[in-house]
């Protein structure tokens, strides 16, 4: 993805809101991205905070030029009706059945669209990154917490109520790490980004995060490989149960744990393989994602480009 300008002149706003930073971009209608910055998202403080780093980035990003829509990747579940939280996440802690789209578009005037942000990257991924040509894609998205989205045809599938995809609360787990969820043995704690950061101030390891975990256990230490040896096997069983069920031609896995690189995906490979029926594990491919950090932000932006057509 280039971040120069291309194409028409006509754009759309890209957004993708996390536990920790809020990503976004300009986006044009072939996923072209520029302009790509990332601020505190400021989700832990109140209610009221992210939405205002919503609005503040849209309008300084729109400028005088208001753009043809904005997209929203949001986490947790989305009525794709109208883009609204369905119930709580535990990655917004102060939001709980919130019209999203209604409030982002009455604060900026833009008309705007909203969807699971693991919906938004998956979208991404299928029709301009690592799965680009497959006609059923599943993407994973390892960051603050795990989630997942799964694109048949080139149309990211939601569920009945926008629930499908979440993966990542499934009771996998020890339990020994809660998760905010409320899922008993919910497997998050023990394969996520928070997690391991989780698991090793537990251990006594430190102020470490995924990547600081990850990089102790390639100098050898015993309690990080034990943690990363774990965290891959329940990845992988994850992956190995949402395989089975929606049979996809490849799992894109993306997300900033994904930047571990080989460490993580040699482990999540053997863990999936041992987990798997051979069937599938003959028939399915686990690969990096293409777009790195920016997949949430390009997606939301193909979602506001999708919105745009359709209405």
């Amino acid at each position: 993805m280039s971040d120069g300008v291309r194409g028409s002149l006509e754009w759309v706003i890209g957004l993708d809101l996390g536990g920790t930073d809020l990503k976004y971009a300009r986006i044009r209608s072939d996923g072209s991205l520029e302009g790509f910055r990332r601020t505190p998202s400021r989700t832990s403080e109140s209610a009221e905070a992210p939405l205002a780093v919503l609005t503040e980035c849209v309008l300084a990003t729109a400028g005088e030029r208001r753009p043809r829509a904005v997209g929203l990747g949001c986490p947790g579940v989305i009525d794709p009706r109208h883009g609204a939280l369905v119930g709580e996440t535990a990655h917004l802690p102060h939001w709980r059945d919130l019209p999203i789209a209604q409030r982002l578009a009455e604060r900026t005037g833009c008309v705007t669209a909203v969807d699971n942000d693991a919906n938004c990257a998956a979208l991404a991924e299928a029709r301009v990154g690592a799965g680009r040509g497959g006609s059923v894609v599943l993407m994973i998205t390892l960051g603050t917490g795990i989630g997942a989205g799964l694109v048949v045809n080139g149309r990211v599938h939601r569920g009945a109520h926008g629930g499908a995809g979440e993966i990542g609360h499934t009771p996998l787990g020890d339990g020994r790490l809660p998760c905010r969820c409320g899922v008993p043995n919910c497997v998050e704690p023990e394969a996520s980004g928070s997690g391991l950061a989780r698991q090793a101030q537990a251990a006594g390891l430190g102020d470490l995060d995924a990547a600081g975990v990850f990089a102790l256990a390639q100098q050898g230490d015993a309690q990080a490989r034990a943690m990363i040896e774990r965290f891959t096997d329940r990845l992988g069983a994850v992956i190995a149960i949402a395989v089975q069920t929606v049979d996809p031609e490849v799992v894109v896995i993306g997300g900033g744990v994904a930047q571990a690189g080989e460490p993580l995906f040699a482990g999540v490979r053997r863990s999936f393989e041992r987990y798997v029926l051979e069937s599938h594990r003959r028939r399915t491919r686990i690969v990096p994602a293409a777009l790195g950090e920016r997949a949430g932000v390009v997606g939301a932006g193909l979602l506001a480009w999708d919105h745009v057509q359709t209405n």
